[in-house]
């Protein structure tokens, strides 16, 4: 299997390979048509020279037939002139000008144009020149071939038209020099091409190794976390994407720790509060069972409250499953939660007078609401539950609900307060504020968690906050 290594490896190297490629290719077509467009250029001037040169040589000969009897005389024009290119300095225009109607004698010069034409280096030039007469008949010179693809420059004597002259088109792409000026260069492009991938390779390579440590050292940290190490974290500075990634990864390993020790915590306390009322049960009938205990009334009923706290607390263990699976079956339908809300707080009120907690209500009528009247009915009894078990005796319990784009329900009550870190507790399961208190004062502290949890499964919400009356102040939204 390719590792990331690897994978960048060749991506950089096939990526310089391609640019090379591509730049090669490029660069011979360029030089083609650079080349191709010199020559044309060149061609056209050498032309646009030589053309009144021979319009001279027709004027001096009155005609082309020595040139048209004789084709050999077109090549002693440029083996005469061989002598005169480097000739002594100082000599006149006509030294060494041929017989009037004659062609040039020998070490003769001709006009500058025919002298720079006769140099050995001009040798493919002077192949190609041809010479056609008015009616472009072949008079002298190369093959004339195809004269559609020639270029011509006519020979103009006195405004008469008495010739032409051009060059054959070329029987390869470029010529000799420049196929050879194009080979090197090729070459040359060749030895760029390696070079650059060597260093492409290098590049790639301490990329490559940068990019690929990082990874494989955070994978290694999610393997160590599938395997049940929570304290692995990604270790290093990485920027970029690969920071951003390890600060995740320990961010994940920081709370699959902390959800593990809430899961072990968790398991904990379940097994302590339903060992309290099973070992009470137990004791109870054990007393029967050795004729410690009648089992009268009072036992009976001991043992009743104690298997009702029981099952209490497995309908509570239960809600909180569903709505952690996502299960928490909801019927919703129009309710009117101020009906609710005073139906709850009847429920309660010996209990609230029995402690001598006053009661105060500023309920608005008529406040509807869509939801499950029976998960309404568990969320306020266990709201109510948590104040008549907390408050101390002859305190106060402000109810008030409001309507609005959301109903409002807040419970406030003198207390005792919380501590700010308590609040953010207080909705944990198992928590209880004060852990000196007793199970039958402090409750299994599941109840606020299941509150949270039937609040945010109607799309509302749920706090706990600091109340004016110096107690605790629950608030909760419930969307109408």
């Amino acid at each position: 299997m390719k590792t990331l290594f690897s994978r960048i490896l060749l991506a950089q190297v096939v990526a310089v390979v391609l640019a090379l490629a591509v730049v090669t290719l490029i660069t011979r077509f360029s030089l083609n048509q650079g080349f191709t467009s010199f020559l044309e250029r060149q061609e056209s001037r050498v032309l646009n020279n030589i053309a009144p040169v021979l319009g001279d040589l027709y004027s001096r000969q009155g005609n082309w037939d020595r040139l048209r009897a004789n084709p050999e005389n077109w090549q002693r024009v440029w083996r005469s002139n061989r002598g005169a290119v480097n000739g002594p300095r100082g000599q006149g225009p006509n030294r060494n000008r041929p017989p009037e109607g004659g062609p040039p004698s020998p070490g003769g010069g001709l006009e500058p144009e025919l002298r720079w034409l006769a140099q050995p280096g001009r040798g493919m030039l002077r192949e190609r020149l041809f010479l056609l007469d008015a009616a472009r008949s072949p008079l002298a010179g190369a093959e004339t071939g195809d004269l559609a693809a020639a270029q011509l420059q006519a020979v103009v004597v006195d405004d008469e038209v008495v010739g032409w002259i051009g060059f054959a088109p070329l029987d390869q792409p470029l010529p000799p020099d420049a196929a050879r000026f194009l080979g090197g260069q090729l070459k040359i492009t060749a030895l760029a091409l390696t070079a650059a991938l060597a260093v492409a390779a290098v590049l790639a390579w301490v990329l490559a190794r940068n990019v690929s440590r990082p990874v494989q050292a955070i994978g290694t940290t999610v393997r160590r976390l599938s395997d049940g190490d929570f304290e692995a974290r990604a270790g290093g500075r990485y920027a970029g994407e690969l920071g951003a990634l390890a600060t995740h990864v320990n961010q994940l390993a920081e709370t699959l720790g902390q959800n593990r020790t809430a899961r072990q915590r968790w398991m904990a306390d379940i097994a302590h509060e339903l060992r309290t009322p099973v070992a009470v049960m137990k004791g109870e009938i054990e007393a029967v069972a050795d004729g410690i205990r009648e089992p009268d009334g009072r036992t009976i009923a001991s043992l009743a409250e104690e298997a009702d706290h029981l099952a209490s607390m497995v309908d509570d263990l239960q809600a909180l499953a569903l709505a952690d699976a996502g299960a928490l079956n909801l019927r919703k339908a129009p309710v009117m939660l101020d009906e609710l809300v005073r139906q709850a707080l009847d429920a309660f009120l010996n209990r609230l007078e029995e402690r001598g907690i006053r009661l105060e209500c500023d309920i608005v009528e008529r406040v509807g609401v869509t939801a499950d009247a029976q998960r309404l009915r568990q969320l306020l009894h266990n709201l109510v539950e948590n104040s008549a078990r907390y408050v101390e005796q002859g305190g106060r319990l402000k109810v008030s609900l409001a309507p609005g784009e959301v109903a409002v329900l807040q419970l406030d009550d003198s207390g005792p307060g919380v501590s700010d870190e308590q609040l953010e507790r207080l909705f944990d399961r198992f928590y209880r504020a004060e852990g000196s208190r007793s199970r039958s004062t402090g409750g299994s502290g599941l109840g606020l968690s299941i509150c949270r949890n039937i609040v945010e499964a109607h799309g509302g919400r749920i706090e706990a906050g600091h109340s004016p009356l110096g107690g605790l102040s629950i608030r909760v939204e419930l969307p109408g």
